[in-house]
């Protein structure tokens, strides 16, 4: 009966600590420094670092407004201009505007959002070591599951340990673990499937960039990139605000904040009228541990080259991102 209770309590603390110390493993490899990276983030990927990919829509609608390529009115209508773009997002909000005052800043700020141009933006990240890597955050969701199926049979464990008989103080141990393995999972839960995760190189230039150095400036006329690196840096609040597209840019956000307050608010209540019948619970993504960071330097941006809605080119400065955790221009 001893070398049962033995060879139960070892299997159940081993379905435990194995996942637990993959998970540990597979977060601290998501969030270690990648290998450095040559080039410094460029305008539109200074606005996905900052503000995710509506502040790269704004970002793109201000600077072409600004430029007069496009033009939006107080109805909150654009049009194109001139049909000219400097990269693959400007050309995507160009292919979305047409010559007449038709179609509406709210939606194409938010169609544009998902287009495959902005997608892009993020892997350019990923390869400069600002962006965890998709596969990394994979792993990283792998382990973490496998470690709530070691929960479960460590309960399960639990529980048999306390029907067996004369196992005195056994099964408290292994509730102590299984506790134990609960934070663990509750602090180091993975980022969701869609979250962007800065790397500790990332999060350093996150917190400097806004706050130091020339792109922490909020008028148009003394910053790198005008009205457009503004926007990247601050969102549409930043600028001064006596234009036209950018009072419509912060009417379209507060509009598209509020009809997701509103969606959210509808699901809630038909959850909580059906209650009475079902429950259930969902954990958001989101990351902890996360380790800390020193960066100096800050972000250029390279030279725009003039093209066609069919082409693009763009060339950028070069910068290293050391390894560890530094960051360096």
């Amino acid at each position: 009966m001893i070398a049962g209770i033995v060879v139960a309590s070892l299997v159940t603390l081993l379905a435990l600590v194995a996942p637990s110390a993959w998970l540990v493993v597979a977060r601290r490899r998501a969030l270690a420094d990648p290998p450095p990276a040559q080039g410094r983030p460029e305008l539109l990927e200074v606005a996905y670092l900052l503000g995710g990919r509506s502040r790269v829509v704004d970002t793109v609608i201000a600077g072409m407004c600004d430029d007069g390529r496009i033009s939006v009115n107080e109805s909150g209508k654009l049009k194109a201009e001139r049909a000219v773009a400097y990269n693959p997002v400007e050309r995507a909000l160009l292919g979305r505007c047409g010559a007449e005052w038709s179609t509406s800043l709210r939606k194409v700020r938010t169609s544009l959002q998902f287009d495959p141009a902005v997608d892009a933006l993020e892997g350019a990240l990923v390869r400069r070591g600002m962006l965890v890597s998709p596969m990394a955050k994979q792993k990283w969701r792998r382990a973490a599951d496998v470690q709530v199926g070691g929960l479960v049979l460590t309960a399960v464990g639990v529980v048999s340990l306390v029907l067996m008989p004369v196992t005195f103080v056994v099964p408290f141990v292994v509730l102590d673990f299984l506790v134990a393995g609960i934070v663990l999972r509750v602090l180091c839960r993975p980022a969701g499937p869609n979250a962007a995760l800065p790397t500790p190189c990332g999060k350093a230039f996150i917190n400097l960039t806004p706050a130091t150095g020339p792109w922490s400036v909020r008028f148009s006329a003394t910053h790198p990139e005008g009205i457009a690196g503004v926007v990247a840096v601050h969102g549409a609040d930043g600028p001064e605000p006596d234009q036209v597209f950018l009072s419509q840019l912060r009417q379209a956000a507060l509009s598209s904040t509020s009809a997701g307050s509103a969606g959210s608010y509808s699901k809630s209540a038909k959850k909580s009228s059906s209650s009475s019948a079902s429950s259930s619970s969902h954990t958001s993504g989101g990351y902890a541990c996360s380790g800390a960071s020193s960066c100096s330097g800050h972000s250029g941006h390279s030279g725009h080259s003039s093209c066609s809605s069919s082409s693009c080119s763009s060339s950028s400065s070069s910068s290293s991102c050391g390894g560890g955790s530094s960051c360096s221009s």
